[in-house]
């Protein structure tokens, strides 16, 4: 019989690609021991990637809606905040202002209406708020402010006033509300947003509208009001005592109306926020689902692991014991 020999670099490499595959082998059943999936995707679904690509393609779209229903509760929230700031601008103002102008007494609205100015630059300067690089109520032109400056607006308001000569708490009353509704006023010069944005899709079923800008006629009238108390504050003008009683009782009533006006609003963004969180509450629970559909089209038995890890090591082993059995081989050896 003819022997086959290796000569002794041959049996090096041989040696060294046994022990290669061997550490490979281990390093692959210690993988998917540790992590529970197989390091072959391929030949554990048997080459039909069909279902994986299918649930892969589900729990991207999941993200996509989860960075939606995230970036859209944080937005609502901060809206939420500014309605609140608001009402706290004019929560009371406007019964004050209805007392004393029933009680038709000058030195007490002079009180009321100190600092009106103030509060009007305020109520502007919540409804320019922004999250990031984002203005809340300023639309699809969110880079930009909402509104113009409280005096801007002030000022655009005086000259109405002034054109049309206006002395008179209706007529003033009359010039502001024509500011507030002409398409060149308040539209144009106050306002400098967009229109609303579209709806934005939180899930597979539910889309959110969360288009509420500074051109609301809720959030447009609270200004409104708000401007007709910093004209009585400013009283420049004002012509007397009994025309700033008058604008005081015509400005509570329209902080009230907007007061109403604004709790609509709040409801009604109270209820894109339910949505949202519907929605982030169905995407966790499919998102949990895919996620469980993917380890078993992906898992191995942890005891089939261990084995052919353990059965590698052992491998191993015996190769390395058979290697240094072999490099104490010698002619030399032998003939002693």
């Amino acid at each position: 019989m003819a022997l086959i020999s290796l000569g002794d670099m041959a049996q090096t490499f041989t040696l060294r690609r046994m022990t290669t595959g061997l550490k490979q082998d281990a390093r692959v059943a210690a993988q998917e021991l540790t992590t529970g999936r197989t390091a072959n995707v391929a030949q554990k679904i048997r080459g039909d990637f069909s279902n994986l690509t299918g649930v892969e393609a589900a729990l991207s779209r999941l993200q996509g809606y989860r960075v939606a229903t995230d970036s859209a509760d944080l937005k609502a929230n901060a809206m939420q905040t500014v309605f609140s700031s608001v009402d706290k601008m004019t929560d009371g103002l406007a019964t004050s202002l209805l007392g004393a102008a029933m009680a038709g007494n000058g030195s007490n609205l002079a009180a009321f209406t100190q600092g009106a100015s103030q509060r009007l630059e305020t109520v502007i300067a919540a409804l320019n708020s922004k999250i990031g690089d984002e203005t809340l109520f300023a639309g699809v032109a969110s880079d930009g402010p909402a509104t113009a400056s409280a005096d801007t607006i002030m000022a655009a308001l005086e000259s109405s006033i002034i054109a049309a000569g206006a002395t008179t708490a209706t007529d003033i009353e009359a010039a502001v509300d024509a500011w507030f509704q002409s398409p060149t006023g308040y539209a144009t010069t106050g306002y400098l947003g967009g229109s609303g944005k579209t709806g934005l899709a939180v899930s597979a079923e539910a889309t959110v509208d969360q288009g509420i800008t500074a051109a609301d006629p809720a959030l447009r009238d609270t200004i409104k009001a708000l401007s007709l108390v910093a004209l009585i504050d400013r009283g420049t003008l004002i012509p007397n005592t009994q025309t700033a009683i008058g604008l005081a009782q015509k400005a509570g009533t329209s902080l009230l109306q907007a007061q109403s006006d604004r709790t609509v609003l709040a409801g009604r963004l109270g209820g894109v926020q339910a949505v949202i969180d519907q929605a982030q509450t169905r995407n966790s629970a499919e998102e949990s689902a895919l996620n469980l559909a993917r380890s078993d089209l992906l898992s191995v038995d942890p005891y089939e692991a261990a084995t052919r890890m353990e059965a590698a090591q052992n491998q191993l082993e015996t190769l390395y014991a058979v290697t240094a059995r072999l490099s104490r081989l010698s002619l030399v050896d032998f003939l002693r």
